[in-house]
């Protein structure tokens, strides 16, 4: 089973899905692991503005202190009933972010609690796999290929 299966098996289990409007656990380059959104178009935009956002405000946090560890801050800008949350998460000793985009929620600062809860789960639910390593190929698929046989791959006409 891949990440993003485990983890969308995780999210829809124990209904994290339902916690706000939208829900996302993002790659640090901006890739969607999970999302509870049903556009592809809408959590592809979700995941590359949350992964650059934090970026951004990794580089303004850096000017300010470089003391603290990322994985203790979180980012939120909202109002009283709407906003943005994101914490930072560590999978397989890989940064992630877990994305929350509420609104009309009553009770914002409860919602925050609950997804630092959600991210602890997350974390102690993934600490159970074990995930390989991806290794290095050493050697080339394929060896002796002619530039003939390279144009012949990517030719269409038919021989």
């Amino acid at each position: 089973m891949n990440l993003n299966k485990i983890i969308k098996h995780f999210f829809m289990e124990n209904d994290y899905h339902l916690m706000a409007a939208k829900t996302a656990v993002v790659r640090s380059d901006g890739i969607v692991l999970f999302s509870n959104s049903n556009s592809f178009e809408e959590s592809s935009s979700i995941g590359a503005l949350v992964g650059g956002l934090w970026q951004a405000a990794s580089s303004l946090n850096s000017i300010v202190s470089s003391k603290e560890k990322e994985l203790d801050f979180r980012l939120s800008f909202d109002t009283s009933n709407q906003g943005i949350y994101i914490l930072p998460i560590n999978i397989n000793k890989k940064e992630f972010y877990i994305c929350a985009i509420y609104s009309e929620v009553d009770n914002p600062a409860l919602l925050k609690r609950n997804l630092r809860n959600l991210k602890s789960n997350l974390e102690n639910f993934l600490s159970d796999f074990n995930f390989k390593k991806i290794e290095s190929r050493e050697e080339f698929l394929f060896s002796n290929i002619t530039d003939e046989e390279m144009d012949n791959l990517f030719s269409f006409s038919r021989y």
